[in-house]
C-alpha cells in the first residue's frame, strides 16, 4: 500500500507520464489547476509540458484519456505557444480520441480540435484531419469529416480551406460505410452554403 501512493510526492509533469494510471489522472488533474493558474501566457512554465501534450491525449486508459484531452484543452486555451504542438496533438486525436467509444471523450476531442482553429493553426489541424480520411477503419473516417463538417460551420470557408477537401469528395461519397457517406454527404451541404 505504501508504494501504491509513492507518486502523490512527485511533481506534476513527472505524475502525468507515471506508469499507474491513477497516478497519471492525479496529474492531470494538478495540470488543470496549474494551467489556470500561470498568468502569463508566455511564461517558462508551459515549457515543461510541450513534449507532454500528445501523451496527454494518447493515453492508454480511457479515463486517464478523458483528464489528459481535459488538460489539454486548458493548455490550448491559456498557453501563447500552444500552436508549437498542433500537429503531434491533432496527430494523436485522430489516431486515439476522435472515434472513441466514449461520447466525452469525443466532444473533448473536438473541442481541442476547435480550440486549435481559433488559435490560428487551422492548416495543421485540416491536413491532420485530412490525413485521418485516408484511415482503414470507417469510424475514424466520419469522425475526421465530422469535425472538419463542424470547423467548417463555426469558422467558415474564409479559415477552413474547402480546395483540400474537394479532392476526396468522389472517394467517401463511394465508401462502404454508411456513416462515411452520410457524414461526407452533410460536409458538402455545408461547402456548397
Amino acid at each position: 500500500m505504501e508504494d501504491e501512493n509513492e507518486y502523490k510526492k512527485l511533481p506534476t509533469d513527472e505524475k502525468c507520464v507515471h506508469k499507474l494510471w491513477k497516478a497519471r489522472v492525479a496529474g492531470y488533474e494538478e495540470a488543470i489547476k496549474l494551467f489556470n493558474q500561470i498568468d502569463d501566457e508566455k511564461s517558462p512554465e508551459w515549457n515543461k509540458y510541450f513534449g507532454l501534450i500528445k501523451k496527454f491525449v494518447t493515453d492508454s486508459n480511457a479515463v486517464a484519456q478523458e483528464k489528459g484531452l481535459e488538460a489539454a484543452l486548458v493548455f490550448v486555451e491559456n498557453c501563447g505557444h500552444a500552436g508549437k504542438t498542433t500537429g503531434e496533438v491533432m496527430s494523436g486525436i485522430v489516431a486515439k480520441c476522435i472515434a472513441a467509444p466514449r461520447t466525452k471523450t469525443k466532444d473533448l476531442a473536438l473541442q481541442v480540435t476547435l480550440m486549435y482553429i481559433e488559435i490560428e493553426k487551422h492548416e495543421i489541424v485540416e491536413e491532420e484531419l485530412i490525413k485521418g480520411m485516408e484511415q482503414k477503419n470507417p469510424k475514424v473516417v466520419a469522425a475526421c469529416v465530422s469535425a472538419l463538417h463542424t470547423s467548417l460551420k463555426q469558422f467558415g470557408n474564409k479559415v477552413i480551406a474547402i480546395k483540400p477537401m474537394v479532392k476526396k469528395i468522389p472517394i467517401l461519397l463511394s465508401d462502404r460505410d454508411k456513416g462515411v457517406r452520410d457524414e461526407m454527404k452533410a460536409l458538402v451541404v455545408e461547402m456548397h452554403r
